[in-house]
């Protein structure tokens, strides 16, 4: 029996995830041109697949159309990139301060499962990364905020936020403290602690990743550590809470 053939929504998403991984890491410089033919041979699909992929990363942000010349990589500067990153450092100090208002007895169960990683000496890197990631994952469930989900998954979509926390690593002790004292907070039901220590430990993050790309270091703080900058995001912050 011969091989079946991929749905043709599963080649979209295949062709959309492989160039979204080229283009977030870097692979695929801004400005680079995207032929759809060219593609669709590199990909062995339909030129049609390659078209809705283009489109979706588009909307995204990842890829500019240009009529009459054809997709290309949008160029990104480096202080936008360290302001999505940011502004994921907000939205995850919310999604902490959601989700030990509102995790349950059997939620902080699986939430001191998650984070034991940081009690792990000599955990490998990747397996280090993963169990962060997946933490980081399990306090958006628990937050119950679809709105806030969606806002970070849009970060998600557009930077590579296992890259980010990578360049941590070679502090990983204080990344390990802050995980700890991040869910003592949420086992407290204490909230704003959780908030503070949660943009306290993606700043840790975000400072090191602008550190490795030679950006200056001074707005990474800008808005964890100002009293105006942070009050101003208290309406947005609103918002999100779905």
């Amino acid at each position: 029996m011969g091989k079946m053939m991929a749905q043709p929504s599963n080649l979209d998403g295949m062709v959309r995830d492989r160039l979204r991984e080229q283009i977030i890491s870097g692979d695929l410089d801004g400005g680079y041109h995207l032929s759809e033919l060219r593609l669709s041979k590199e990909f062995n699909v339909s030129r049609t697949p390659v078209r809705e992929a283009l489109c979706a990363l588009a909307a995204d942000g990842l890829v500019e159309m240009v009529p009459h010349r054809g997709a290309f990589v949008t160029h990104v500067p480096a202080s936008t990139k360290a302001d999505q990153l940011q502004s994921y450092g907000l939205l995850c100090g919310l999604t902490a301060k959601l989700a030990a208002e509102r995790v349950t007895i059997e939620g902080l169960m699986d939430l001191e499962t998650a984070f034991s990683f940081a009690t792990e000496d000599g955990l490998k890197s990747d397996l280090y990364l993963n169990a962060l990631n997946n933490a980081l994952e399990m306090l958006e469930r628990f937050a119950g905020s679809p709105t806030l989900t969606e806002a970070i998954s849009s970060v998600r979509r557009r930077t590579d936020l296992l890259a980010m926390w990578a360049t941590a690593l070679p502090e990983k002790k204080e990344l390990n403290t802050q995980v700890l004292t991040l869910l003592a907070a949420i086992k407290r039901k204490k909230g704003d602690a959780a908030e503070k220590t949660m943009r306290q430990l993606a700043s840790i993050a975000i400072t090191s990743w602008m550190a490795s790309r030679k950006i200056p270091t001074a707005a990474a703080t800008e808005t964890t550590e100002n009293p105006m900058v942070y009050s101003r995001t208290r309406a947005a912050q609103k918002a999100l809470v779905g």
